[in-house]
């Protein structure tokens, strides 16, 4: 299944996702949306992954999960 899910960050949510992504393993999706502050994400795989992803770095601590809340917002909210 195929889908479409853009997502954008303000400034100070892309420079606390940088600073996330210190944690090794971050899905290509987290690079491309730190580096650039938006990224597509065109399968529902994909779109899991990441949203797997949070929720281990919210459990594990030693992220500021608070400003990622938006992009998990935005998986929940697709469907994800």
């Amino acid at each position: 299944m195929e889908i479409r899910l853009l997502l954008t960050l303000d400034l100070r949510e892309q420079a606390a996702l940088q600073a996330a992504l210190v944690t090794h393993g971050a899905p290509d999706a987290l690079v491309t949306l730190a580096l650039t502050g938006a990224c597509r994400i065109s399968l529902l795989e994909e779109a899991r992954q990441l949203r797997k992803w949070l929720a281990e770095a919210r459990t594990a601590g030693g992220t500021d999960f608070a400003s990622l809340h938006v992009i998990e917002r935005a998986l929940v909210d697709f469907g994800a």
